[in-house]
């Protein structure tokens, strides 16, 4: 067999150098690197649709814990001047109840169902929950703890806070 040298300029003349025979890249290369790059493509292209959804869902959550914190103040100011009336008698009519809002009342607590918070008008309707006994009840001042819960379209729980209510 032939060997074939070629002899590089500036390259002692005693060192032989090999000539590869390489023409170019295959069509098999070009087509598996295409596959390749498709599958890479496919599989950012599938992540898209789940980051939007991920994003709906935290813009939903911060907005409703925005909202939790600001139907806790509401309900502490609200309920201030009218708790010890509240927690003697919860079958009677109060002006924080509104039309097709529920209160209800058990031997621990007492519970108001709302259709839309009452801090601020919006999408999401609250669950209201106050403990009939009080977590501090020292004289001058009693405290009972009151739990928000912020629900949207079909009672799907978004974000829930708590306070006390001090009288």
């Amino acid at each position: 067999m032939f060997k074939q040298f070629i002899l590089i300029e500036g390259v002692d003349e005693m060192t032989p150098k090999k000539i590869l025979n390489e023409r170019g890249i295959s069509l098999v290369e070009v087509v598996a690197s295409i596959v390749i790059l498709a599958i890479i493509l496919i599989s950012i292209v599938n992540l898209l649709p789940q980051m939007g959804l991920k994003n709906n869902q935290n813009e939903d959550k911060q907005v409703a814990v925005n909202l939790a914190s600001k139907e806790l103040a509401y309900w502490q100011s609200t309920l201030k001047d009218d708790f010890n009336s509240l927690l003697a008698n919860p079958n009677a009519t109060f002006s924080f109840i509104k039309s097709g809002d529920t209160l209800t009342s058990d031997s621990n607590t007492i519970t108001i169902f709302t259709t839309t918070t009452k801090s601020m008008t919006s999408k999401y309707h609250s669950k209201i929950i106050i403990t009939k006994k009080p977590d501090l009840n020292s004289l001058p001042t009693k405290a009972n703890q009151i739990s928000i819960f912020i629900y949207k379209n079909n009672n799907i729980l978004v974000t829930e806070n708590y306070g006390y209510v001090f009288y």
